[in-house]
């Protein structure tokens, strides 16, 4: 706008931005994206049906554009570069990556582009699944499309709004395997080995623990005992998993681990982080059902500046500040659609 302030306010400007800030803008993108899934599925048809890659057409790895499928990955591609960057354009690099949807965009944008360079640039690598599984990645705003259908947007928005609440909770669930992790690592680190060298591994021999190759699971570091604890925590063949333990500490004390981690883990703490996960979400669903019923509502004889009640406008005289003038009352994010509605209450009466 500095720089080219005459370009700014010509006619053809003002008519480019009405068009790419437009709604129908974004649902002609969506209508693309929704586009690009069909062709990705199509296209990847074959491995999904279980076909060996020797029965995949060589000529996708040959580095030049002679097939129909290449052409639709370099068009797509084409088709979101022109897109990001009249809205860079447009919007300036500030605002664009203000949006998180356009950050997300805008990485997969750039990463196609780069792909497609390194495919079609001549040198070594020639494969164009790249590009494909580049843009793949782009179909994920799909999801979006359900955000426009009234049941799907609210259930949406509800799950949206009770991340920062049960964040709480599942906190609580990681801190728990998390100790659980390292008192695991403490005992019985090191002991599940397929080292021929170490006689424990033999240990491991005519178990259900090396029949069904978990040797994955174990306590040897930190995340892979993270990762028993979570298999523990979904109680996905924790009998297995204790089978190699007894096996390699040679002492069936160690069941002990296993119970109080499912007493601790799963009885209480898992249950209770999926009590509470519950409880939020028909909270939080039931008071979004409200502000879709009140969204006209008057609080404070002031209307809403937003429809999610979580910003509002009012009269100083009229809260308990009795204060003059006019304010705006702004709701953290943490909190739920009912928590939300209980604070406006006490602010105004």
């Amino acid at each position: 706008e500095k720089a080219y302030p005459q370009f700014v306010e010509s006619a053809f400007y003002k008519k480019l931005s009405s068009i790419i800030i437009s709604a129908n803008f974004d649902f002609s993108i969506d209508a693309i994206v929704l586009l690009n899934a069909a062709v990705v599925l199509i296209q990847s048809y074959p491995v999904l049906s279980g076909q060996s890659s020797s029965q995949e057409n060589p000529k996708f790895k040959d580095g030049l554009l002679d097939t129909g499928w290449e052409l639709a990955e370099l068009v797509f591609t084409v088709i979101y570069a022109i897109e990001m960057t009249l809205k860079l354009l447009l919007l300036g690099w500030k605002k664009y990556t203000s949006s998180v949807r356009n950050i997300f965009d805008g990485f997969i944008t750039v990463m196609a582009v780069f792909a497609t360079i390194l495919v079609y640039y001549p040198d070594s690598y020639y494969n164009s699944q790249l590009i494909r599984f580049v843009v793949m990645s782009r179909v994920v705003r799909i999801f979006r499309l359900f955000m426009l259908v009234g049941p799907f947007a609210l259930v949406g928005k509800t799950f949206i709004g009770v991340l920062p609440a049960a964040a709480r909770v599942f906190s609580l669930l990681f801190c728990v395997v998390y100790i659980f992790s390292a008192i695991g690592m403490h005992f019985f680190g090191g002991l599940v080995t397929r080292d021929p060298n170490n006689s424990v591994s033999y240990l491991l021999e005519g178990t259900s623990f090396a029949d069904n190759f978990y040797w994955a699971n174990n306590f040897n570091d930190l995340l892979s005992g993270i990762n028993v604890c979570f298999n523990l925590l979904v109680i996905n063949n924790w009998n297995e998993m204790e089978s190699g333990i007894i096996a390699v500490s040679q002492t069936k004390w160690s069941r002990y681990f296993f119970f109080f981690f499912f007493v601790c883990g799963v009885i209480i703490v898992n249950n209770l982080v999926v009590a509470v996960v519950i409880d939020y979400f028909f909270s939080e669903l039931e008071a979004e059902r409200e502000e879709v019923k009140e969204d006209k509502e008057v609080i404070g004889g002031l209307k809403k500046l937003t429809g999610n009640g979580k910003v509002i406008i009012f009269d100083g005289s009229k809260s308990l500040t009795k204060k003059r003038g006019q304010y705006i009352a702004k709701v953290r994010r943490n909190v739920t659609g009912q928590q939300q509605k209980k604070i406006m209450s006490q602010l105004i009466p």
